[in-house]
């Protein structure tokens, strides 16, 4: 099982014995990187020998007034790719940003920018993540030392709102992308590489 830690990284649990789970593995990247652990979990397959994992961050707080000078400098919750071959030595490999110069809502006040979360469903190296005022963003990670976007949507706000809140992604079987906005907005897309 895998299992993000809030503010902690994230942890791989042996549960083949339901009532004495163990710590199989685990990895904190904070305080380093000052977002929280949302979601982690291993691609299918394996990549170069390697087995793979991704993990994204929150984050965590809306740009408020005042606030600007204070976040200045820092990261935002971003995507990351570790080497998960070895449980028990567990290596960072690389981290997918998006840049502040990529959405014209990274700097709305009362509106998250970072990442929130990613498709937990996934076949093959692409992932579909959300940004929040930076829409949707597909990654591949067929490269896991360089992680590069493929596509991206940034939807319009809706009701009145100051920007996009991307919140959750998800893909149905036919490869129809759903986007859902954390306050009132809804997507249905099709990625055409």
């Amino acid at each position: 099982m895998w299992a993000s830690g809030w503010h902690a990284g994230f942890w791989v649990v042996d549960v083949s014995d339901l009532a004495r789970p163990k710590t199989a593995g685990r990895y904190n990247y904070h305080p380093l990187f000052p977002e929280p652990t949302h979601t982690v979990m291993p691609l299918p397959g394996r990549i170069g020998g390697w087995r793979i994992a991704i993990a994204i961050d929150e984050e965590d707080q809306a740009l408020s007034a005042g606030e600007e000078e204070a976040r200045r400098g820092r990261a935002h919750a971003c995507l990351l790719t570790f080497d998960v071959s070895d449980l028990t030595a567990i290596k960072p490999l690389a981290q997918f940003q998006v840049s502040e110069l990529d959405s014209t809502f990274s700097r709305v006040r009362g509106a998250r920018f970072g990442a929130h979360q990613f498709c937990e469903r996934m076949t093959d190296s692409v992932v579909h993540a959300v940004w929040f005022g930076g829409g949707l963003r597909i990654i591949d990670v067929a490269d896991p030392l360089s992680p590069r976007e493929i596509g991206y949507f940034i939807p319009e706000p809706v009701a009145g709102r100051p920007a996009p809140q991307s919140n959750d992604v998800a893909l149905d079987d036919r490869g129809l992308i759903y986007l859902v906005d954390r306050h009132v907005g809804f997507d249905v897309l099709e990625h055409q590489a």
